[in-house]
Order: structure tokens, then C-alpha cells, then sequence
């Protein structure tokens, strides 16, 4: 595997200090594009003291799920396969990392409010971020030389570098398309079939249309990454890292993964989950359908929100079949009609049923 991308390079992330990071509620322009944070102590305090000396004293003994790269430093990801882990004691991961000749583990996206009490009750949360929007709370440990694939996050991302550097390799959300995304409804659908190191472009064309841009985020820093950038992460040093990622509403997320998630939540009927994911009618899936759906529409999105009016209107069936109307109005609009959304809108107005 080569140094750097084997395309383009459209030219670094820019730096902004702390200071400058306001607070990043929906609609902040500081949500559209990737900037590296400096001095970004004053945003938090606490996670900055998880060195890898402070972890050996504070979690030593807990074990984790350590997974190891492939012989190129690079984790494969395939759909439907988790990555093969083993428990390792936080101290041997760090014991593993003096030996040059030692295996190059990695211990990815641990869940710190779930699985190390010990920190979560020390942990402090950043001040730009809306607290009630926080949906998780990572600590990561990486080997020097180990990659994470190209792929997307659908929430914003907060990313401290607490020891060690990592460079994003950072493509912005509209590129979906030229990054050749994996298979709806499966583990992989947001992740990239392409080899950023090595690109195919006979096997993948669209590709070498495409310029990259990087951010190498030292100890100290912080990456503040907007909802659905592809990112690929390399790690320099053994590295130690904490993230905080949180909802993103709609109105900053309307853009081509967004919709190609649109896409598999009206395949799958979970609409429960989309708005588990996304900012959008507080925390009733119903109230928050009938505003996505009114969104869609005014936005021309039809088709978007003709899918998602049917989906919705199946579901109802099932949860409410003494409630004839959703099965009516799907009776009535066997083809794609803007009335189906509008009276799909009124009819989730009406609070007929509970998702």
C-alpha cells in the first residue's frame, strides 16, 4: 500500500482555534465542511487526560475487543461479517505497542457510557455540542501503520486526538455516487468499494473525477467532521483518540447518502430508527414522519417522499388495522400522486396510531 491516495489532492483541512468553534446547533455553517480545532482543551477537559499511562492506571484490567489489521495494516470490512476480536486487558494492548515485533491491535469505537464506568463518570462533554444530542461517546487505541477504510458516518463527529496522530482522507457528501458505496440493506452499505491507495478505474471509473482532501490531527486537536464526509483514517502512532458523535438534523443533512438512507428506511419500514439517527420531531417517530415528509415535499424531493408515505402507510396497517385510512389512502394513490404525502402528512397529524 502506498503513502497517500493514489488521486488528486484538493489541499488540507483548514485550522480554526477553540475559540472560534461557537455552538454547533442545526443550521450552524460550521456543520458544512471538516476543520481541524486547535487548543481544543477549552472545548473539554477530562478526555485529554486519558494518556496511555492514565488508561494503564485507570483500566489496565478491563478487557476489550482487540481486532488486528489485515498484513497491509488495512481492516476489511465485508457486509454481513463482523471483524474477527479477541479480549485484551487495556494494559497488554499498550504492552504490545513497545514491542516493535508485536502484533498491531487495535480496540475500536469501545463504548465508554456502556462498557468503562470508570471514565464515563469523569467524562465532560465538549461545550459546542448540544448535550441531549449525543448519541455516543467511543474511545479508540490504534498501532502505528493501521488503516480504517473509506466510509461515511451518519452522525456529526467530534474527534479528539488525546495521544499519537491520525490523517482523514476526506471526500464531501456528494461524491457518493463516484465513491461506489456497498449494497443497501446490508452492514456495508456506507462504506466505499473503493481503494483509496490503490484505485481501480476500470472497475471503477467515476472514481477519477474525484480530488481528496486531508487533515492530520496531532495530540491536542480536534477534528470536528459534519454527518455523511467518506473518511479514511490512518494512524502514525500509537494512538489514542475519543469521539463524541450526535444527531444531525435533516436540514443539514439533505444530500445523497441522506437519501439513499431515506431509500432503505422506506425498504425496511424502521422509521424508528431514522428518527433514532436524525434530529427531527424530538423523539416520536410519528410527529417526526409527518415533518420529514412535509419537508421532502416542499424541497421536490417526490420521490423521497412518495417511498416514505407508503412505507408509512404499510406500517400503520400492521399497528393500526382497526384504523381503516392508511390502507384507504394507499387504496386510492396505487401510483406515485404529491396527494398521498399531503394526506399522509394529515393523517400522521391526527396521532391515529403509535410507532
Amino acid at each position: 500500500m502506498t503513502d497517500t491516495p493514489g488521486l488528486p489532492f484538493a489541499g488540507p483541512v483548514p485550522k480554526r482555534p477553540a475559540g472560534e468553534i461557537t455552538a454547533l446547533d442545526a443550521g450552524s455553517p460550521l456543520l458544512r465542511e471538516p476543520v481541524v480545532i486547535t487548543g481544543a482543551s477549552e472545548l473539554m477537559s477530562e478526555v485529554w487526560r486519558w494518556t496511555p499511562d492514565r488508561l494503564r492506571e485507570l483500566i489496565g484490567d478491563e478487557k476489550l475487543d482487540a481486532t488486528l489489521p489485515g498484513p497491509d495494516g488495512t481492516f476489511a470490512y465485508e457486509p454481513g461479517r463482523a471483524l474477527a476480536s479477541r479480549p485484551l486487558p487495556v494494559a497488554r494492548f499498550f504492552d504490545d505497542m513497545a514491542d516493535p515485533d508485536g502484533p498491531r491491535w487495535c480496540l475500536q469505537q469501545v463504548a465508554v457510557r456502556d462498557r468503562l464506568p470508570v471514565l464515563a463518570e469523569r467524562l465532560d462533554y465538549p461545550s459546542c455540542v448540544p448535550p441531549e444530542l449525543i448519541n455516543a461517546v467511543n474511545l479508540w487505541m490504534a498501532a502505528p501503520g493501521t488503516v480504517t477504510p473509506l466510509h461515511y458516518d451518519d452522525t456529526h463527529n467530534l474527534f479528539a486526538q488525546v495521544s499519537g496522530s491520525k490523517t482523514f482522507y476526506l471526500f464531501p457528501p456528494e461524491n457518493l455516487e463516484a465513491l461506489y458505496p456497498g449494497p443497501l440493506n446490508t452492514g456495508a452499505q456506507h462504506l466505499s468499494r473503493v481503494d483509496l491507495f490503490q484505485p481501480d478505474l476500470e472497475r471503477h471509473p467515476r472514481t477519477g473525477s474525484l480530488a481528496y482532501r486531508s487533515a492530520t490531527v496531532q495530540a491536542g486537536e480536534a477534528l470536528l467532521l459534519p454527518a455523511f464526509w467518506w473518511h479514511q483514517v490512518a494512524s502514525h502512532d500509537v494512538a489514542v483518540s475519543v469521539n463524541f458523535w450526535w444527531r444531525a438534523h435533516v436540514l443539514d443533512v439533505l444530500c445523497p447518502g441522506f437519501m439513499r438512507q431515506l431509500q432503505s428506511t422506506a425498504v425496511q419500514e424502521d422509521l424508528g430508527a431514522l428518527a433514532g439517527t436524525f434530529e427531527l420531531g424530538g423523539d416520536d417517530p410519528v410527529s417526526g414522519a409527518a415533518e420529514l415528509l412535509a419537508l421532502l415535499a416542499d424541497i421536490g424531493e417526490s420521490r423521497a417522499a412518495d417511498a416514505l408515505a407508503r412505507s408509512v402507510l404499510r406500517t400503520a396497517e400492521r399497528r393500526a388495522p382497526a384504523d381503516a385510512r392508511a390502507g384507504a389512502l394507499l387504496a386510492r394513490y396505487p401510483e406515485p400522486d404529491p396527494r398521498l404525502v399531503s394526506d399522509t402528512v394529515a393523517y400522521l397529524s391526527e396521532g391515529a396510531f403509535s410507532w
